[in-house]
């Protein structure tokens, strides 16, 4: 969300929450006619009064403006609220709770110097209506108390969220620039990595390379075409953002896939348990990359043997990656997707490949979950399969 958006949603959200103010306002006034029978006609007014800027607050286009200019309602809030003084009879106790919620939503949406503006037209305001309703010297005085400590409600409640929205801003710059540092390093790791496979492959094809060493050339092979995919995800994941990737969609057969994420990872330890004929409707090198996430994320914290599944459920398959770990925490559960989240407890490891898996199964219009087994976990990539 760019900085217009967060203004536009600002604008709307103090408009929104002022008509309610006003709103609820304009309810106390008629709450307020049966204590108060000679006051009728002014407290219906004050009630008339109110639910018009209510109104004003939810048809207007708010959005189009700076929220600053939402303040300009506070002042026929405190003009309503000093009538209703009079119109009470002097009995502040009435309209007192309305001064200090005009002071709180101006703090809730206003800078601190809008706060102490509407120092102004709030003592003429309070002071008003007592005059007006011939209150005694000392209730008159009562301004003199009130009105600090209605400003100093407002003005602790504007710092503090200011203070949020300056860490919220921190927040998405940190974000913006971890985005921006991976897709850098995504570009520029592709082409030594490209320059890395093309050798091992002519190294590995040479007859004459030592039986001991092929498992060495085979290992290295394998993790330099993981970090090829992984540059390739990560570079997914900017068009994903900027709405640039296109998937390429196609009938897969899923047992074909997952053998190819065992020969990536580590045949010992992986297995595939696929009905035969399993397919799902997917881009291929996309289902490829969030297996093998999975499956690497299963063995980086898994225990024993890993198993890559699939079912079919209605309108949907489900491929499933089960591990014999420890299992995930409800404290990591909800932070297990995100980026630059830890993978599991107690490790070091962050949590790309989880992420990278979330943000490709979401560009299937799918979704990714977990469920704790005994033992262990299974990760559950549900993607939509119209055959």
């Amino acid at each position: 969300m760019g900085p217009a958006d967060e203004e536009t949603a600002r604008s709307r959200r103090a408009a929104r929450q002022g008509g309610y103010l006003f709103v609820v306002a304009g309810l106390l006034a008629l709450a307020g006619i049966p204590a108060t029978p000679g006051a009728v006609p002014a407290l219906a007014g004050v009630a008339v009064a109110d639910f018009v800027v209510a109104v004003l607050c939810f048809r207007l286009p708010w959005w189009r403006w700076p929220v600053s200019r939402m303040a300009w309602v506070s002042l026929a809030g405190f003009a309503v609220a000093g009538f209703s003084t009079w119109a009470f009879d002097g009995f502040i106790g009435g309209t007192m709770p309305f001064y200090v919620l005009i002071f709180v939503w101006l703090g809730l949406h206003q800078a601190p110097t809008t706060v102490w503006w509407a120092t102004v037209p709030a003592t003429l305001s309070y002071a008003g209506g007592l005059v007006m309703s011939d209150a005694p010297p000392e209730v008159v005085g009562s301004t003199v108390v009130g009105i600090p400590v209605m400003v100093t409600v407002g003005l602790v409640i504007s710092r503090h969220v200011r203070r949020l929205q300056d860490a919220q801003q921190q927040l998405r710059a940190q974000e913006r620039w971890q985005a921006a540092m991976v897709s850098t390093l995504a570009h520029d790791v592709r082409s030594p990595l490209t320059a890395i496979a093309g050798a091992l492959e002519i190294v590995g094809d040479d007859e004459y390379v030592p039986a001991h060493l092929r498992p060495m050339l085979d290992a290295a092979t394998r993790q330099t075409h993981h970090l090829s995919r992984l540059a390739s995800g990560l570079l997914d994941l900017e068009r994903v953002e900027h709405g640039k990737l296109q998937l390429q969609l196609e009938d897969l057969d899923v047992t074909e896939i997952a053998a190819g994420v065992v020969r990536l990872t580590d045949p010992g330890k992986v297995s595939v348990d696929v009905p035969p004929g399993t397919n799902v409707h997917a881009d291929r090198d996309r289902l490829e990359q969030i297996l093998l996430n999975l499956t690497n994320n299963a063995l980086r914290h898994g225990l024993g043997p890993v198993v890559i599944g699939a079912r079919a459920e209605p309108g949907a398959m489900v491929l499933t990656v089960r591990d014999q770990g420890p299992g995930i925490s409800d404290r990591d559960a909800s932070r297990l997707f995100t980026r630059l989240a830890e993978g599991r407890p107690h490790t070091d490891s962050v949590g790309l490949g989880l992420w990278i898996v979330r943000i490709l199964t979401e560009a299937h219009d799918g979704t990714v979950s977990f469920e704790n087994t005994d033992p262990g976990a299974v990760f559950l990539v549900r993607l939509p399969n119209p055959g």
